[in-house]
């Protein structure tokens, strides 16, 4: 009887119907969106940047790029230590990297 009453408040909480949702990302009502001519078109999100002996790259929607590269109509201009600077529809835009969630002691 407990386990019946156990699954039925599982299943009423929502938890047991979430089944292929990633607790890394955050809730759909929450992402960013940006609002272009009457229709809505997903921002760009700056992942990562790597530096190696032959340059720097950025990781943009998972995408490693150069200076000069484009990707989803957007050029790199320049990759800074915690941002990038892209030029999409001939407009500037920084991307920044998210603080870090937990920041050294010092």
């Amino acid at each position: 009887m407990s386990r019946v009453w156990l699954f039925s408040l599982l299943l009423a909480s929502g938890l047991v119907g979430a089944v292929g949702i990633d607790p890394t990302q955050p809730p759909t009502n929450l992402r960013p969106l940006a609002a272009e001519a009457g229709r809505v078109q997903a921002v760009l999100a700056l992942q990562g940047i790597l530096r190696g002996a032959r340059g720097s790259r950025a990781v943009i929607d998972g995408a490693a790029l150069r200076v000069g590269d484009e990707y989803a109509g957007a050029r790199v201009l320049t990759i800074y230590p915690q941002s990038v600077l892209i030029e999409h529809q001939g407009q500037r835009q920084l991307l920044r990297l998210a603080d870090p969630v937990m920041q050294p002691s010092r």
